[in-house]
């Protein structure tokens, strides 16, 4: 079994609109992704993904400035949950549709 069936988002480019902000994701390995922010510079961070059903992942990961943030990313839906603690404590959670786009 290889990396794509474990978790269908590897080596997609996804377009993620969660209202407030709008983010590119290329998931390049089970442990790898760029998130992009639309007209901003991208950052490549180091993933864990972890199956919770079919089609259904949480993923997590740490920034370089110690922002966190954990992704319920469902593909059957095409939906992200995100929910987001910056470096000095706020949190933040969008809803948002995924859209795959390469």
């Amino acid at each position: 079994m290889n990396e794509q069936d474990l978790f269908p988002a590897v080596g997609n480019h996804y377009l993620v609109d969660f209202q407030a902000f709008r983010v590119e994701l290329f998931f390049k390995s089970m442990t790898s992704m760029t998130y992009t922010g639309i007209k901003e510079d991208g950052e490549t961070v180091s993933i864990t993904v972890e199956p919770i059903r079919d089609h259904l992942f949480l993923v997590t990961w740490q920034e370089a400035d110690e922002t966190t943030v954990v992704h319920l990313e469902d593909y059957k839906k095409e939906t992200i949950i995100t929910c987001i603690t910056g470096p000095n404590g706020e949190f933040s959670k969008f809803d948002g549709t995924s859209s795959l786009i390469s």
